[in-house]
């Protein structure tokens, strides 16, 4: 990661203390591709005792080029000033612009920085965004296979009711963490304070996943309560790896309550919920259809479409990661990649299942089989 240091000087005509002035990017996030010219504004906003004129120098740097210097002009009194720039990316790479201001104590620069990626080819910027709203669309349209199958059979015998009661823990959980981190300012500041040169990893998209994520399940557990089930249930291991989640929740949020930690950590312990969700869901699926020695009731394009969203969410990561120079940021995120690579391998575990180990179809298979044999 290329970082450019800017120096920013002053020219102040009382104390420092006396202002109360912010600077600020705008966007803070930039993508342009090699060659192109990158634009942007400073905005700087607050009060100032007395006049004075904010002067930008701009060094030299391997990685960008800025075409001169800028001046902002700021009055005693309130200002809201806006100056334009624009930035010559020189090589490909994701570098982090953030200043160096003096006088000490003149602007507020808590969250002065900007994040320019440069790729070398935009068709590719074109083609992973095409890909992503790919995978996106595979993952979203995943739920409906089995709501439908359970709607023209109007019978969920062979769905792993532990499979869903678990899932929904975790979607729910990931959707609260992605709306209180995206909406709430406290916990917003609170991301920021820990992660200086981060942006909130948060958008729209996450949120809107997520709840098409909760209804998804949510639906298909409606139908587990109106068509015939065969005797199958909530097992007990299963329930009791949901108690368990339910009292973390509850402990944590008791602890945030009483500011014992911070609201941004019992959303950690969510996120935390939504990912250990993911790793053993499968299970019990799996496991059913081993006893069953069949797949009737788990209809395998879910798996089908899952797996076709895994691979282009991985696709997509290496076309960024060859197009921006950063095979970092493969590895950046180890826990959600690898958690990716453990869904494709459920889903050829289902497709093994559905495709060979029991192609013969078996309607008169027992059902009574959820994670684990029951309590007697």
């Amino acid at each position: 990661m290329g970082v450019l240091w800017w120096l920013v000087l002053g020219w102040v005509g009382v104390g420092t203390a006396a202002h109360n002035l912010s600077l600020s990017f705008v966007p803070q996030s930039v993508v342009v591709t090699f060659g192109e010219t990158a634009s942007f504004d400073i905005e700087a906003n607050g009060y100032v005792s007395s006049s004075f004129d904010l002067q930008l120098y701009w060094p030299q740097d391997e990685a960008m080029q800025i075409a001169s210097n800028q001046t902002i002009p700021l009055t005693m009194g309130w200002n809201n000033r806006t100056v334009s720039l624009l930035i010559e990316p020189l090589k490909q790479g994701r570098f982090i612009v953030q200043p160096h201001i003096e006088p000490t104590g003149a602007v507020d620069d808590s969250r002065l920085f900007l994040l320019i990626k440069v790729a070398m080819y935009k068709p590719l910027m074109i083609i992973s965004l095409m890909v992503g709203w790919a995978y996106t669309a595979c993952w979203s349209a995943g739920y409906y296979p089995q709501i439908w199958l359970n709607y023209r059979r109007k019978s969920v015998v062979g769905l792993s009711f532990d499979f869903l009661y678990i899932n929904i823990v975790g979607h729910m959980s990931y959707v609260l963490f992605n709306a209180f981190l995206y909406w709430n300012s406290f916990v917003e500041d609170e991301y920021y304070r820990r992660h200086p040169f981060g942006l909130n990893p948060v958008i729209g998209n996450d949120i809107g996943f997520a709840v098409h994520a909760v209804f998804g399940t949510g639906f298909t557990i409606f139908q587990c309560r109106i068509y015939e089930t065969g005797g199958n249930s909530v097992s007990n291991p299963a329930k009791g790896i949901i108690a368990t989640y339910l009292l973390i929740i509850i402990t944590t949020m008791a602890c945030a309550v009483v500011d014992k930690i911070h609201w941004l950590d019992f959303l950690y312990v969510l996120s935390y919920i939504k990912l250990s969700t993911t790793m053993i869901k499968y299970f019990p699926q799996a496991y059913m259809n081993y006893r069953r020695k069949s797949t009737e009731g788990f209809e395998i394009m879910n798996r089908l479409l899952d797996l076709a969203g895994g691979l282009f969410s991985i696709l997509q990561m290496v076309i960024n990661a060859w197009n921006f120079d950063d095979w970092r940021s493969i590895g950046g995120d180890p826990v959600k990649f690898g958690l990716g690579i453990f869904s494709i391998l459920f889903d050829l575990v289902f497709m093994f299942q559905h495709y060979i180990l029991y192609r013969k179809r078996n309607d008169n298979a027992p059902v009574e089989y959820p994670m684990l044999p029951k309590a007697p």
